[in-house]
């Protein structure tokens, strides 16, 4: 019978010595996202100003100090380092536990779709109710939207043989 049965393990084979740079990539990001997350945290719970250029449109400290700042109480930058911890665990341990090296692709991906989808909400907020943008906000955005391109890409590639 050609192919695998349902309860065979899915193999997670990779060349003896082969680097995976997109996830070497992606974990260099989540450190990223975690410094900026982590500093914005920093800065939420001390009641800290942060370093902005505070020039035309950016401007840090109406975006931090609005209603849109936090989530049901919680800081947005607290969720943020929440969620770029948990994606960096997640790709730290996918070679070390099963369950991650089977689902932790899929997992790093969703995280990060749900962060994209939530920063595009905060900067349409920004954009148009605020009037105003956050440096550091920006810069969260873009990490975890390429996060989110090297998941999409680690998927397809992990993906890649079961298609044939």
């Amino acid at each position: 019978m050609a192919g695998r049965t349902k309860t065979e393990p899915i193999e997670v084979t990779s060349a003896p010595g082969a680097l995976d740079w997109p996830r070497l990539i992606a974990i260099i990001l989540a450190v990223l996202g975690i410094l900026v997350a982590g500093y914005l945290t920093w800065a939420e719970v001390t009641g800290n100003e942060t370093v902005c250029a505070e020039t035309g449109l950016i401007n840090c400290e109406t975006v931090q100090t609005s209603a849109y700042a936090s989530t049901f109480g919680i800081p947005v930058a607290l969720l943020g380092l929440a969620g770029f911890v948990g994606m960096l665990l997640i790709l730290l341990l996918e070679d070390q536990v099963l369950f991650l090296a089977q689902y932790g692709r899929t997992l790093v991906l969703a995280a990060a779709l749900f962060g994209v989808l939530f920063q595009l909400y905060l900067s349409v907020i920004e954009a148009t109710v605020l009037e105003a943008w956050c440096q550091w906000c920006i810069a969260s955005f873009v990490i975890v939207t390429l996060i989110f391109a090297i998941a999409v890409y680690r998927l397809r590639r992990f993906l890649q043989p079961l298609r044939s």
